[in-house]
């Protein structure tokens, strides 16, 4: 096991990567994790010679470098900032599968994954004895948790879970007279058992738009919590199945929520699936980046004073910034907050297993937001949502958050009355 071998996938996909870092230290000036620890193992540089110190031999497979590998948020900041082009969530990835190859994943995670995950009928039980849980512990403060398949995880908090999940709410599609176009609309796992409001409003907008809606019921988790423990084989069974999914639905789009789901569906889908997984990914649009490039459409601004927080998976991820901010400028009184692109702290696994630092990166954007002045911050990623939610119960404040499409969908309402 601690002999790295020459055609390993450390040697054979990194090679190139690794060689384009010129060590500049760039990235430390921006990682959200290097700025609170000061860590040298926990920013790209550091971990791009941790993964070749390892393909020469020089270290091995550990738990401790697996922790390593695990501090990272998956920003994505670094490679936005990096003078060489290094594409290090392509090294970060690899690294972290060829850890699972060689350390396994761990067992309860393992079990959660390929059992749950891949069996929508067993996930809809694990949820429900989670939300029975969540009546009977008495629990100290109202914060959230942090990934739905880890959730029990530290024993924190669960927000309260829809009565009626959005895949079982939405499974027969609402008929639109002479639509303009039919789109699937990928839920993604937080959105279909938490946030079914903001479900709600995607649809309520595209049906005013006269788009109809399909949401297909046999969809799965996008995969990303898996992929983020390097669990290779679950990930490629749900993306094989969700492709197959929306194939299937035959619709003209597909539209999603969630940065981190529409993330992971355009980048890493191709990447596991290769050219199977553009039928799904060519047709993919975030709801914010679809309505501003298809539709006009009429608005009465809300009084309500709101900011924006840039998702890391929308901003950095997908390129995609202005759309939403055109929505929220149109619907509200928008007021931009410091630094907006600033990570919340979040980040799924991450989270999980660096909570106090996550809680301490995200200290900052509950600043900021305060300082806005805003009633409400709205987002375009559920994860943010409940990360941005838990720090400001911390801080007791009365600043709301929401998704930029329910903004939309209030000043669209008003624009009718």
């Amino acid at each position: 096991m601690n002999d790295v071998k020459k055609d390993s996938v450390v040697d054979n996909v990194l090679e190139s990567e690794i060689q384009k870092c010129a060590k500049c230290g760039k990235c430390r000036s921006i990682c959200p994790v290097f700025i609170e620890t000061g860590n040298e193992s926990m920013v790209a540089r550091g971990r791009i010679s941790l993964a070749e110190a390892l393909r020469n031999g020089e270290i091995f497979h550990t738990e401790l470098l697996r922790d390593y590998l695990l501090s990272c948020k998956k920003c994505l900041r670094c490679s936005s900032i990096c003078p060489s082009g290094v594409d290090y969530d392509l090294i970060i990835q690899t690294m972290l599968d060829d850890m699972a190859s060689h350390l396994g994943i761990w067992f309860i995670p393992r079990m959660i994954f390929r059992l749950f995950l891949t069996r929508r009928w067993l996930f809809n039980i694990l949820l429900k004895a989670a939300s029975l849980f969540q009546r009977l512990v008495p629990l100290k403060r109202q914060g959230t948790m942090r990934h739905l398949p880890l959730m029990f995880k530290g024993g924190r908090w669960i927000p309260p879970l829809s009565k009626k999940s959005a895949l079982n709410k939405y499974r027969n599609t609402r008929k639109i007279t002479n639509p303009k176009m039919r789109v699937g609309f990928y839920v993604g796992c937080l959105i279909n058992y938490v946030y079914t409001d903001i479900a709600d409003a995607v649809i309520e907008v595209l049906n005013h738009l006269g788009v109809e809606v399909v949401v297909p019921p046999k969809q799965l988790c996008c995969g990303i919590p898996a992929r983020s423990l390097g669990d290779v084989k679950t990930a490629q069974k749900l993306a094989e199945i969700n492709v197959k999914v929306f194939e299937e639905a035959n619709v003209d789009f597909i539209i999603n929520a969630c940065a981190t789901c529409g993330r992971t569906l355009k980048r890493d889908y191709p990447r596991i699936l290769g050219d199977s997984a553009l039928k799904l990914t060519d047709k993919l649009y975030d709801i914010s980046e679809f309505i501003e490039k298809f539709f006009a459409y009429e608005t009465k601004a809300l009084n309500t004073k709101i900011t924006y927080h840039d998702p890391c998976h929308l901003y950095w991820g997908q390129n995609i910034s202005k759309q939403p901010r055109d929505i929220l400028k149109r619907s509200s009184a928008f007021h931009e907050m410091e630094t907006p692109e600033r990570c919340c702290g979040g980040g799924g696994v991450f989270n999980l297993l660096h909570y106090d630092l996550s809680m301490k990166i995200g200290e900052y954007k509950a600043m900021a937001i305060e300082k806005s002045g805003a009633e409400v911050v709205a987002t375009g990623c559920p994860g943010c949502r409940l990360q941005i939610e838990d720090l400001l119960a911390a801080r007791n404040s009365p600043v709301k958050c929401t998704h930029t499409i329910q903004v939309l969908r209030d000043a669209m309402l008003s624009s009718t009355k």
